[in-house]
């Protein structure tokens, strides 16, 4: 019995081969879209020390409600802000040979802001600090039209893709036919993390003159996997 399905499993599959043979040509390309990212994404915290829990807590609401006023004065819309709820954890001191101590509560609040004027950037991290933050995250970038400019990279992929098709079926008096299958995928390397221009703009907070944020163009990549038939 079990030589006998052994048998049919591989009729099976030699039927299928040869259905499926039908003249084809494989093809891979990717396209390369370069564009100067126009939104920043920034993010930071605000951090209180107090004798008890709840003046920890409340210190650092009034931080976070301080920065996040500050923003709003900045252009930056109410739906572009996000503040995470105030965390309160006890600190403690060790000393040694004894039992460890309690020195009090610290209170950490977060915030991420959407900055969709990039030019805003040096201004508005100027001000954080004033406004009440304690920490500045790195700066992330994106494009408001990332989704066009993946279209875009997709496009020169596959005609690029086509045209090395044609390339090698021409010697051949052969044309490219229909698409028989096609693969897609999309990728964005983000810029590196600028912390150093983070603490640039920290060690300058208190300067009349922002430092500047000087973002270079970015590339989006497309490769494309094309089979088509062969005319």
């Amino acid at each position: 019995m079990k030589r006998m399905m052994g048998t049919v499993l591989m009729c099976l599959v030699c039927v299928s081969v040869y259905a499926d043979k039908i003249p084809q040509v494989s093809s891979s390309a990717t396209g390369v879209v370069e564009a100067i990212p126009d939104i920043a994404v920034v993010n930071g915290q605000v951090q209180s020390l107090g004798a008890t829990a709840e003046g920890a807590v409340t210190e650092a609401r009034s931080k976070l409600d301080s920065v996040i006023t500050y923003l709003k004065r900045q252009g930056i819309q109410s739906e572009h802000l996000q503040a995470a709820q105030v965390l309160v954890n006890p600190e403690w001191s060790y000393p040694r040979d004894k039992p460890r101590e309690l020195t009090g509560y610290r209170a950490v609040g977060s915030f991420t802001a959407k900055l969709q004027d990039i030019s805003k950037l040096s201004g508005v991290y100027g001000g954080l600090i004033a406004a009440g933050a304690t920490e500045l995250g790195s700066t992330r970038f994106d494009f408001s039209l990332r989704e066009d400019l993946e279209l875009q990279a997709i496009t020169k992929a596959v005609e690029l893709a086509k045209k090395k098709a044609e390339a090698g079926l021409k010697p051949l008096n052969q044309t490219v036919g229909e698409v028989l299958s096609m693969e897609v995928g999309t990728q964005w390397q983000q810029p590196p993390v600028y912390k150093s221009v983070n603490m640039a703009m920290r060690a300058e907070a208190s300067s009349p003159v922002p430092p500047q944020v000087n973002v270079g163009q970015q590339t989006i990549e497309a490769t494309v996997s094309v089979t088509f038939e062969v005319d």
